[in-house]
């Protein structure tokens, strides 16, 4: 499939992704045949070889056309990455092909992991360990791409005082329960629910890592990347048509939306810098931190631009600038959300 052609499915599925009539399997699917969920895989994994930058670049692409489909896309990949990074090889061998062909959904449940990485609040699930098995407990309040009876999910799980573990839980596993789709005020198409493990037995061929601590910390920066490509489509989009209906008001406008681009172009480069790091050191996490928090702010002033340069005609449920004002309210609570990054920030008592 073409780049152009994909795009075109995607604009035509906005409006109803948005608002819960788009059908979460098929925009994966598409993503798949695009070539898009292969980018930044190796090609040992059946990637396409490129490095993360470009998967970046893809979320962004898809998101300027469509933020839930940008954000299906993101879980999807994030999922992936996690599999790159397991030294668990015979789980990566297992479900890698179906992620990467969108015959499996790939759901992070690792919100309440980063915070708790971020000394922010404790894991919700706890793990009993056992020679063969591991048994979770828990509950999961928030987790998107949780496809009906085809999703992995994945859990952070605390084992005892000292240890954690990440476990990749099919939704078939007895025990795991999966609520009805939350009611969003947009993005409703991206099946997003909560989680219930009620004494789920998995065998330790499904652990993504017995050591969560290390591991998250190695894939948070990848994760976040990741997120950038969000609010980097979403704003250019933003931008593009703020610049183009601005007309009589122009001159009132102009020096705001150049200032934005100017944001933007510099916001890009950066990622890009982060991107092409083979790791990203504790030294300059927080400088990501607060490249992820710019992206957002940024996003949330260009939709606010392009509002004030369409006029009333945005103000029409069924307008594009009006679901890119419903799409963009998502970013800011996003986890890691802007103010939880700020925070962290805060009290590592970094500044720039």
């Amino acid at each position: 499939m073409e780049s152009s052609t994909l795009r075109e499915q995607l604009r035509a599925v906005a409006h109803r992704m948005n608002n819960g009539e788009g059908e979460a399997r098929a925009v994966l699917g598409w993503l798949s045949q695009a070539g898009y969920l292969q980018q930044g895989v190796p090609r040992a994994h059946g990637g396409s070889g490129t490095r993360l930058w470009e998967a970046v670049q893809a979320i962004a692409e898809v998101s300027e056309e469509c933020l839930t489909s940008g954000f299906l896309f993101w879980c999807q990949r994030v999922f992936i990455e996690y599999l790159l990074h397991t030294p668990n090889s015979s789980l990566r061998d297992l479900l890698l092909p179906d992620m990467l062909s969108a015959n499996r959904a790939g759901a992070t449940g690792l919100s309440n992991a980063m915070k708790h990485l971020g000394g922010l609040e404790p894991l919700r699930t706890q793990a009993t360990l056992s020679d063969g098995e591991v048994v979770l407990d828990g509950f999961l309040p928030w987790a998107s791409n949780l496809q009906p009876g085809r999703f992995v999910v994945a859990v952070a799980a605390q084992v005892d005082e000292q240890r954690a573990l990440v476990a990749a839980v099919p939704a078939e596993a007895e025990g795991v329960q999966r609520s009805e789709d939350l009611q969003l005020l947009g993005l409703q198409s991206s099946q997003t629910a909560t989680v219930t493990l009620h004494h789920v037995r998995l065998s330790r061929q499904w652990l993504l890592a017995e050591d969560a601590h290390a591991f998250l910390a190695r894939v948070r920066p990848r994760f976040l990347l990741l997120q950038c490509g969000l609010p980097m489509g979403l704003a250019r989009r933003a931008l593009q048509e703020a610049t183009a209906k601005m007309q009589s008001a122009k001159r009132v406008l102009q020096e705001r939306a150049d200032d934005l681009c100017q944001q933007w172009q510099r916001l890009q480069e950066q990622t890009r810098q982060f991107a092409q790091q083979e790791q990203v050191t504790s030294e300059t996490l927080p400088a990501l931190f607060q490249t992820r928090i710019r992206w957002v702010r940024l996003a949330v002033q260009a939709v606010g631009l392009e509002i004030e340069a369409t006029g009333g005609a945005g103000f029409l449920r069924e307008s594009d600038t009006a679901r890119r004002w419903r799409e963009v309210a998502f970013l800011p609570v996003l986890t890691p959300s802007a103010t939880q990054l700020a925070l962290q920030l805060q009290q590592a008592g970094w500044t720039e």
